[in-house]
């Protein structure tokens, strides 16, 4: 079999990737969005579905354990499949790392001893009506790093400008450089910043003219540079020109920061490919024509070329045209450059090639008319892009071709800068934060501190080994270790699959790091860790013994910063004696050690000097006798009275009784009453008390309802058709009147005599003994009704008779209001009506 498939190689290939095609168009002949619906229509094809997936999922596990030799990774369901797919590609590209070295034993069959060396480039094509599909790979190719005369600087310091010479110079090599003792550790400045930024653009790119048209690409061909005299031939030619285009192509896969395997360079008659590889240490004689003003250099997308043109070569581009940032200003629907090959030149090119293996060599035909093609159109893009520019632009000043041009320039004064590597916070676009945020996995403590160790470990092994992140421990396979912590080799090896080649040659160095981290870091679950808390300080009094602390003057401290000493609360009783407490539910358990703080011995100072109703008031003694109590309150019984008429005072002294002071009505609300005795001119019988103080000032409901109080009641019956109601009575008004008069005589026999000549006339005393409750006489007159009234039982013989609301209604009778003042909870404007059954 093994000598058939040698004979016909190429066509078993074809074959395979052509079958392969096929099954990839039947999959997708219905999407997946549509197959429920079909199930749900066809039951034979529901069960054909199910049969082929239980097929399909056998025949993955089956490879999945012969790839790994491992039964314990089974996937059960389509869901299963999904969240476990890295497992899946490792499988894949472990079958398709082993598929690749048995079919190059099988072409050539290597010898014991023999030097490996790089195989030729194979290109595997298959087509149909719409698909094509082409691979391109090679073995043992050489690291070309290995062959640089300049090493590659990986360490983790800024990055040193490679330029030396400074053609085309406005200002010399120093300008904007910053006088330092470090000048590796310092960030230098663009070297042509001034020169860009000055720049004078050439009159004819404001010139409209004719698009010059581009030579044939088929009947043409370009030059391969690979030696010193060519690149310099290539360098005068270019010098002579006004416009060319140039392009790069990079290689980052086996190599730390990458590299520029090819360049392009175009001119209106000729197209070079040179070879960087070879070149790398003589290109940069490019910089005389590349530098030059007054020629214009014509890129696509050149963000990224100007940084590798700086990082290898120190090449700088000055007077630059990104038919990129043209696309943009012209508003056109895409901005790639297949699209503007195709729409400004109707060539159709073929980007499969776009992330092949650059560094093979010699290249293959198919790798050299990709590149070709990328600058061999772009001067004619360009001159149609340039006068579209200007037919869209204002006449006189040309905004948008200035527009374009500024853009370019901004580009191009773009600088390489190394990227630093922190260990500690793990910023950067390659560091472990951005990668733990995007991955989004759970990790306790000791996992997380295996992950950082992990990544850290795999940064500086790149650098050192100059390969790329992703070839050293690809980062599905980093947050697998850093999940699992394995702390032998075989663990570590058996977490990655396919092994990369570093891990396997490590394995030992990383599960000694895993062990070392895991024995350094305790395990809590979550990532969280104790944190202890300092215990706040009272500013004002001790935390211990909740007493103000004193110096050794006796005076109290304030704005005390450190907690005293733990001591028991304690507080000075009789005979000298200390009782303290045990402990306490504030500040816990303590002992009686040391001094005890002294008391608050002047409270006054926690008193305010003024009070909104006794005025300036200033404690100056703890105690005070009853002399200072009763001259106090005179003296503020003085203050108030002397206060205007308007103001109501607020406190009265009396003899132990409360009064009302009565508020000032006005004259339409007044009602005649008879003359009494003015009481404030009435002697006073008993001496007052000073030291007492009562509240002078009610409400204005309570002064109402009191007035109510010697109104007249009148109680009306209410008619149920027998003698017994119609003979009840009311409330005499006489009754009322006698007890006014009553009233009035005691609150004479009652009168302040001498004291009151010393009170203001506003201070009335009022005795509520005299007047009699108008609540009580209510309740008593209406419970008294209600025992009036009486139940009689119906006859049993007589029939049920039904409800008749107007049976005890008698034509011709009267219907009298009734009063609102009769209830006991009088309503405003509240009316009853009664019907009076009596003629």
């Amino acid at each position: 079999m093994a000598k058939e498939l040698l004979a016909d190689f190429d066509t078993w290939q074809t074959t395979l990737f052509s079958t392969l095609v096929k099954a990839t168009k039947a999959a997708n002949a219905i999407s997946a969005g549509d197959v429920s619906f079909y199930r749900s229509l066809d039951r034979s094809f529901a069960s054909n579905m199910d049969d082929a997936s239980s097929a399909s999922l056998d025949m993955c596990n089956s490879l999945l354990g012969q790839a790994s030799n491992s039964t314990s990774e089974i996937i059960s369901d389509a869901d299963d499949m999904r969240d476990r797919f890295d497992i899946i590609s490792d499988v894949i590209d472990n079958l398709l790392e082993k598929v690749d070295v048995a079919m190059d034993e099988m072409k050539a069959p290597r010898k014991k001893g023999a030097n490996s060396a790089q195989s030729a480039p194979t290109v595997a094509l298959a087509k149909t009506d719409k698909l094509e599909y082409k691979l391109l790979h090679a073995q043992h190719i050489v690291r070309p790093q290995l062959r640089f005369a300049d090493p590659v600087d990986n360490s983790n310091t800024p990055f040193v400008r490679k330029i030396a010479v400074k053609p085309n110079a406005q200002v010399d090599l120093t300008y904007g450089l910053e006088k330092t003792d470090t000048p590796e550790l310092t960030s230098q400045p663009h070297p042509y910043e001034y020169e860009i930024k000055h720049l004078e653009y050439p009159t004819h790119m404001f010139e409209e003219r004719p698009e010059q048209l581009y030579n044939p690409f088929d009947s043409t061909t370009a030059i391969w540079v690979d030696t010193v005299e060519a690149l310099k031939d290539m360098c005068t030619t270019l010098e002579m020109q006004r416009e060319i285009a140039i392009d790069l192509e990079h290689h980052n896969y086996r190599s730390f920061q990458g590299f520029v395997c090819l360049m392009q360079v175009s001119t209106r008659d000729q197209d070079f490919l040179v070879d960087t590889l070879e070149l790398r240490d003589s290109l940069h004689l490019l910089n005389q024509a590349f530098t030059d003003p007054k020629i214009v250099k014509v890129f696509h997308g050149a963000e990224s070329d100007i940084i590798w043109l700086q990082r290898d070569f120190g090449v700088y581009i000055v007077n630059m045209f990104d038919t990129y940032h043209a696309s943009k200003l012209l508003d056109l629907g895409t901005h790639s450059l297949a699209f503007l090959l195709e729409r400004y030149a109707n060539f159709h090119a073929d980007k499969k090639y776009q992330l092949a293996d650059w560094r093979i060599r010699p290249l293959p035909e198919e790798m050299f008319k990709y590149a070709r093609a990328d600058t061999h159109f772009l001067l004619y893009i360009y001159d149609r892009m340039r006068n579209d520019l200007l037919a869209k632009s204002n006449p006189t000043t040309h905004n948008l071709l200035h527009a374009t041009l500024q853009r370019s320039s901004e580009t191009a004064l773009k600088k390489h800068e190394k990227e630093i590597y922190d260990a500690e916070e793990g910023e950067g676009p390659n560091g472990w934060r951005n990668m733990y945020t995007k991955w989004n996995r759970s990790l306790n403590n000791q996992q997380f501190a295996v992950f950082k160790a992990l990544h850290a470990w795999r940064d500086q092994m790149a650098r050192d080994e100059d390969e790329s992140l992703r070839y050293v421990l690809p980062n599905h396979m980093l947050f697998t270790l850093a999940e699992k912590m394995p702390t032998e080799s075989t663990g570590v090896l058996g977490c990655c699959n396919p092994v990369p080649p570093p891990v396997r040659m490590n394995a030992s160095d990383m599960a000694m790091l895993i062990a070392r981290v895991k024995l350094t870091i305790p395990t809590t679950v979550g990532g969280f860790h104790k944190v202890e808390i300092k215990e706040p300080v009272h500013v004002r009094f001790d935390a211990s013994t909740g007493l103000q602390p004193t110096n050794e003057n006796g005076t109290e401290e304030t704005g005390t910063t450190e907690a005293p000493a733990p001591t028991i609360a304690a507080s000075q009783a009789k005979g000298g004696k200390v009782v303290a407490a045990a402990s306490s539910g504030m500040f816990g358990k303590g002992s009686v050690t040391g001094s005890v703080p002294k008391p608050l011995a002047a409270p006054a100072a926690l008193f305010a000097k003024r009070s909104g109703m006794f005025g300036d008031v200033m404690v100056t003694k703890p105690n005070h006798t009853a002399e200072d109590a009763k001259a106090k309150a005179h003296r503020i019984m003085m203050e108030l009275s002397a206060q205007p008429a308007v103001a109501v005072p607020v406190f009265k002294e009396i003899n132990s009784v409360l009064e009302l002071a009565k508020e000032e009505e006005p004259e339409s609300t007044k009602r005649a009453e008879p003359p009494t005795v003015a009481e404030e001119e009435a002697p006073v019988a008993k001496k007052s008390r000073t030291d007492v103080l009562v509240l002078g000032s009610m409400s204005k409901q309570r002064t109402r309802a009191l007035d109510e109080d010697r109104a007249e009641l009148e109680v009306v019956s209410i008619s149920s058709g027998t003698e017994d109601d119609q003979d009840e009575e009311t409330v005499s008004t006489k009754k009322s009147k006698n007890k006014k008069k009553k009233k009035s005589s005691l609150a004479q026999s009652t009168a302040p005599t001498s004291a009151s000549n010393e009170l203001p006339e506003a201070f009335q005393p009022f005795d509520y003994s005299t007047v009699a409750s108008v609540v009580d006489e209510t309740m008593n007159a209406n419970s008294k009704r209600k025992s009036k009234k009486k139940i009689v039982a119906p006859d049993a013989s007589e029939p049920v008779k039904p409800f008749d609301p107007y049976a005890k209604l008698v034509e011709g009778s009267e219907f009298k209001k009734r009063d609102a003042s009769f209830t006991s909870k009088p309503k405003s404007g509240a009316r009853s009506m009664t019907f009076n059954t009596g003629k």
